[in-house]
């Protein structure tokens, strides 16, 4: 009896190690496969998002041109720059350039009342410039009497009255922090570059529509460098500096996106995608680029893999053969 015991011991005991090992073999492939399975789709999210972002912020851009060409050259205000230019339009208290603001204030009445009524209250924002970069008439500043200077910060109106007056689309930092912008020149019926028209978007319905589901976050930072342009985001209580880098504008979830988003994180992100993980949240930082893809910011994509790494787990035990050794 001994004999046939020790016989059997003999032949289950390498069967039984064969299996051990098998099972552990299987437990580290099937793991390290699946693992990679899960990162490749986090990452198929990320990038997915980013092309989102990039083609919405260029429709938006081409939204906003759009609604400028629409009144470049109309009539209307082709005659308030006739009358803006039969002053100095160098001079900031002109008085024809305070006449031709009243012009263009009385043909947009209708119309501003006309949008405001379809955007829930929303002042239509168009802005004519003259040349070089000095401002006309922003619509929606109801008390702008002078044409301000805007040389040493609007790069579009600078960069729009040279050359061939090409249209500019894209985001420019304003004194609101980005904006999405759509510029297109206006041109007198003799060829004469006269100044440009622009509207202009904010930029947080880019972020608020770039949210699909309850497991996305975003989060966008400003280049500390341009906080003396964006004056409004110039509240520390509202908008902190970040690690002396960078200015917090927004968040989709401040309490989800500001403990995990670190400072070196986002110094990745300017120059490429920068991807990390905290917990259970997937991150990839990427650059946000001016009209001129001059880097100007970065935007955090934050995605809650909770629910995937829980199936993995699940998934790894069934695979490996220790979830039904367990329930035994």
């Amino acid at each position: 009896m001994k004999t046939m015991q020790k016989v059997r011991t003999r032949i289950l005991l390498p069967v039984v190690s064969a299996t051990v090992i098998f099972s552990v073999l299987l437990f580290l492939i099937a793991g390290s496969t699946i693992n990679k399975m899960v990162e490749r789709n986090l990452d198929r999210i990320a990038r997915s998002k980013i092309a989102d972002i990039s083609i919405s912020q260029k429709r938006i851009a081409n939204k906003m041109l759009g609604q400028a060409a629409l009144f470049s050259q109309s009539k209307a205000v082709q005659d308030a720059y006739a009358t803006a230019y039969q002053g100095d339009i160098k001079n900031a208290g002109d008085s024809q350039m305070e006449a031709a603001r009243g012009e263009l204030r009385s043909y947009f009445a209708s119309i501003g009342k006309g949008y405001k009524a379809v955007s829930g209250g929303s002042a239509f924002r168009i802005h004519f410039h003259v040349p070089p970069a000095r401002s006309l008439l922003r619509l929606w500043k109801t008390k702008q009497n002078i044409s301000d200077d805007l040389s040493s910060f609007r790069n579009t109106v600078a960069t729009i009255s040279k050359g061939n007056h090409d249209p500019i689309t894209g985001i420019e930092i304003g004194r609101g922090g980005f904006a999405i912008r759509g510029i297109a020149p206006v041109i007198a019926d003799n060829d004469k570059y006269l100044g440009s028209v622009e509207v202009l978007s904010s930029y947080d319905p880019l972020v608020k529509y770039s949210i699909s589901n309850d497991k996305e976050y975003i989060a966008v930072f400003m280049n500390k460098e341009f906080l003396s342009i964006a004056t409004k985001l110039q509240d520390a209580t509202q908008n902190p500096v970040v690690g002396d880098q960078f200015v917090f504008v927004s968040s989709t979830d401040a309490a989800i996106t500001e403990p995990i988003l670190t400072t070196a994180l986002l110094d990745q992100g300017k120059s490429g995608i920068a991807k990390s993980k905290v917990d259970n949240y997937s991150i990839t930082v990427f650059p946000i680029k001016d009209f001129s893809e001059k880097q100007i910011g970065v935007m955090a994509f934050v995605y809650d893999a909770s629910e995937m790494y829980a199936t993995l787990a699940k998934i790894k035990l069934v695979t490996s053969g220790w979830a039904p050794m367990m329930a035994f």
